[in-house]
């Protein structure tokens, strides 16, 4: 496994900001916006004592977890939720949309690094327990981002595999979690099954998923059924919020922000535009950071004009502050946190010493300190979770072949296939373009000294001529390496596949390709290949070979 710093991914690929950057490479830059340095872990004694001394809903939570796991079938995280009912346990946190077959791949590494990070901390601080959970992210409302997988097909094209109950609706389908597969999950699975190509693993694979997304299950269920399988070793955690007695501890913080709103918002501003003075501000913050579930939707709320009123953004429903509060008290599963307050949620049902984040993630962490003060609830330590790339056999065929640096090829992709499309030419294109330009540069310097003798003023025109002359010629170059690329078809489809295989749709493949691609051509034993290749500590970009 090599590894190549994000320096060079920036700013090409989604979340690789300026931001991300400095938080990976120069903490001390970034230091004020986040409560813990991820790299030192020789101080967090304090932290533990103060997440330990501050949780107080361990028992209730621990049960209705119990419950959760066992509806998932669950039943390796037994032991690890045994421990999670102790008064020295803590828990190493990640989460995510509930994407159809787990979403991107990044999901599957965000896993992995929750595993190692609970696994490392358990053999430094000897007298404490941390286990991993995994908070599903049911109440999310985005269903056309959860409702489809990439994968390659048998012929190497990038396709869609999705899954739509009713194709008359287009818009607020509630919380994806929450939503049941009809009968159209059986099309969605045949038409997996015809995309993928034969493998010896493909049966098995095939199976799990079935016995995972089938008619009646809903998203949140599926997504635990399958993934809680592939991490069975592991004893995973699944947390899902969307639960009414879970909804009931989160009371306290909800009616705060009813009642004290906008203070939290302004807090949030304030902090957002110090970081806007070099960074960029990823979350911004509503009013009241709350929505509610109505008539099938999830919606915002937010104060009406009229004083003490409030409504729900999107649709003509109006309630009183009295009738929030009733909604509050009967009702709270009815409420649900948005952005800015999802994760103080997950730190009060979860003592959660360390939260596994991407870049995004850490991103909108920067802006989340405040809050946490203002519900005094411990700020954890945001951990990068492991970002790689899978190079398959045929891919490390490919680099090998044409003697390609692997830093190239993620730093500008474009030039690696010019320099294939070069070495692999019976004629020298750049060499020979490159000494018409060095004879057109000398012939006009001539010109210029010539026409200079008799016009300074003309030597002005000579530079705009030489500028449209150079143009040209790029633009006959750019055209010969077009035609040559065309007049080799076997080099191009290799380039072809170097492109797609490694940056689908022109971003990192962990952003866009499913595991089952993968699984189906590598079997199940791959997780483990993966957590065996990955380390949790390079916080580089991974290169693994499968």
């Amino acid at each position: 496994m090599n590894s190549l710093s994000f320096r060079y991914l920036f700013p090409k690929y989604g979340g690789v900001t300026k931001l991300f950057i400095d938080y990976i490479y120069n903490f001390k830059n970034v230091s004020k916006f986040y409560a813990h340095d991820f790299g030192n872990f020789e101080n967090l004694g304090e932290l533990i004592e103060n997440v330990l001394k501050s949780y107080k809903n361990r028992a209730k939570v621990v049960e209705i977890l119990k419950k959760q796991n066992s509806l998932y079938g669950n039943f390796s995280a037994e032991k690890n939720l045994e421990l999670l009912s102790k008064d020295n346990t803590l828990a190493v946190v990640t989460g995510q949309q509930v994407g159809l077959f787990s979403g991107p791949l990044y999901t599957i590494f965000k896993i992995i690094t929750t595993i190692k990070l609970s696994a490392f901390l358990s053999e430094k601080f000897t007298d404490y327990n941390f286990v991993p959970v995994f908070y599903l992210e049911s109440e999310d409302h985005d269903f056309f981002e959860a409702n489809n997988a990439k994968i390659f097909n048998s012929k190497n094209e990038l396709i869609k595999i999705e899954f739509n109950p009713d194709e008359t609706k287009k818009e607020n389908y509630g919380p994806v979690g929450e939503i049941k597969f009809n009968q159209r999950i059986n099309d969605t699975l045949k038409n997996l099954e015809v995309e993928l190509q034969d493998t010896e693993f493909k049966n098995d694979l095939l199976g799990l998923l079935r016995s995972s997304y089938y008619e009646g299950a809903n998203f949140a269920e599926a997504f635990a059924k399958f993934v809680g399988e592939l991490f069975k070793d592991w004893g995973l955690i699944f947390l899902n919020p969307n639960d009414a007695d879970l909804k009931k501890l989160l009371v306290p913080i909800f009616e705060k922000e009813i009642d004290e709103h906008p203070k939290l918002s302004s807090l949030i501003i304030d902090v957002s535009a110090e970081l806007e003075e070099d960074y960029h501000a990823q979350i911004k913050p509503r009013p009241i950071n709350l929505f509610m579930f109505y008539k099938g939707g999830r919606y915002p709320i937010e104060p009406a004009d009229e004083e003490g009123i409030f409504r729900l953004k999107g649709v003509r429903f109006k309630f009183s502050r009295g009738e929030l509060k009733n909604i509050l008290d009967s009702n709270p599963q009815l409420l649900s946190p948005n952005v800015v307050l999802r994760p103080i949620c997950q730190d009060v049902l979860l003592p959660t010493i360390s939260y596994v984040a991407g870049p995004s993630e850490i991103a909108y962490f920067a802006q989340l300190k405040p809050a946490y003060f203002y519900f005094n609830v411990p700020m954890p330590v945001i951990f990068p979770r492991i970002s790689a790339t899978l190079i398959e056999p045929k891919i490390k065929k490919i680099i090998e072949k044409y003697d390609v640096d692997i830093r190239e090829i993620f730093s500008d992709i474009s030039s690696v296939v010019k320099k294939i499309l070069i070495s692999s030419s019976d004629v020298d294109i750049d060499a020979f373009f490159n000494v018409v330009k060095s004879r057109f540069d000398a012939l006009l310097d001539e010109v210029k000294d010539f026409v200079s003798k008799v016009d300074p003023n003309l030597s002005g025109a000579v530079d705009n001529s030489r500028a449209k002359i150079l143009y040209h010629i790029n633009s006959i170059y750019e055209k010969t390496l077009s035609a040559h690329q065309k007049k080799n078809e076997i080099i191009a489809g290799q380039i072809e596949k170097l492109k797609i295989n490694l940056f689908p749709e022109e971003e990192l493949q962990e952003r866009i390709l499913n595991i089952t691609y993968f699984l189906n051509k590598y079997g199940f034993d791959l997780i483990e290949k993966l957590f065996n290749e990955f380390d949790a500590f390079d916080f580089n970009h991974q290169i693994v070979y499968l």
